[in-house]
């Protein structure tokens, strides 16, 4: 594949070999570094779906699907791109960077107004951005395991809030709960991430 104009590959082409489906996230990342077309096909098999949550969660539901299927067709080119970007053990986390930043560009340009609010605004605004920094191999491995102290249904509401950027009152709809709770929830696991990430260094 030349270097310059890259074009993603054929996702149309047959399923990659049982080998690939295997491959860990390090080894398809070192395949993404190698311009390995196969490497790059069965990432968009995995991660499709948890891209195209996040493009519509940003969006509150306002881009259709169409917008949606070009937008994630345009993560994952910038991820072929700028593989040499992307620090091992990073991979989900930069996706999602990568991801919302879209989103947001494609709002952007779909909207009357050209605004977008940030999905923290629409909640709890807070000077740390958790979410901004899951890109980094370190914090992300520091945050999983954050994340796993919780007990339920707190860990579900951090997962969805951080990780899939719904929104509190999307959160309190599909998990039959009050507003007030779920945004209290999100409240107090905020605190206790922060705390969690200052004993660590952050």
């Amino acid at each position: 594949m030349k270097a310059q104009n890259k074009e993603l590959p054929d996702t149309e082409k047959a399923s990659v070999c049982e080998r690939m489906m295997k491959m860990t996230e390090n080894e398809l990342i070192q395949g993404l570094r190698n311009h390995d077309e196969s490497a790059i096909e069965e990432i968009m098999e995995r991660f499709t779906p948890y891209v195209a949550a996040i493009i519509y969660n940003v969006s509150r539901g306002n881009l259709s699907t169409a917008d949606i299927e070009e937008t994630a067709a345009d993560v994952f080119l910038v991820l072929w791109n700028h593989s040499d970007k992307v620090r091992e053990g990073s991979l989900r986390g930069y996706l999602a960077s990568i991801t919302k930043s879209r989103a947001k560009d494609k709002m952007r340009s779909t909207s009357r107004h050209g605004e977008v609010l940030d999905i923290d605004d629409v909640v709890l605004a807070d000077e740390y951005s958790i979410s901004d920094n899951l890109d980094n191999q370190t914090l992300q491995k520091d945050l999983t395991d954050a994340m796993n102290s919780f007990g339920e249904p707190d860990r579900e509401i951090l997962l969805r809030y951080y990780y899939y950027y719904q929104t509190a009152p999307k959160i309190a709809e599909v998990m039959s709960m009050k507003l007030e709770a779920v945004k209290s929830k999100i409240k107090r696991g905020r605190t206790k991430l922060k705390a969690f990430l200052t004993e660590r260094g952050y």
